[in-house]
């Protein structure tokens, strides 16, 4: 029995790794400006787009959905399958990609 959920971990976790391999959810290439970080924030609010935002000085990327806009430049974003919210605050944000 726990030979099969070490198996299963083992499987899941090499999956979710793979998938940010894939999707570059780790690391950006390039730092967005400011500007085009404010444009798709405001697309991804109003066609309520699932995105993966990187923060300064942090590693990996934040997926989940902005649910409110709470200033011109801050927003409320909820986690992807999580209760995990967060005040986002677009003059952190370096990269912001549709997920």
């Amino acid at each position: 029995m726990e030979n099969k959920t070490s198996a299963l971990q083992s499987v899941s976790h090499q999956l979710i790794k793979s998938t940010r391999e894939f999707f570059a959810l780790t690391e950006p290439a390039v730092v967005m400006p400011a500007a085009q970080v404010s444009q798709f924030a405001d697309q991804a609010f109003s066609r309520h787009y699932r995105v993966a935002l990187n923060f300064e000085g942090e590693e990996e990327a934040l997926v989940g959905h902005l649910t409110r806009r709470l200033s011109n430049d801050r927003y409320l974003l909820q986690a992807y399958r999580s209760n995990l919210y967060r005040v986002v605050d677009l003059a952190q944000v370096t990269y912001l990609q549709r997920a």
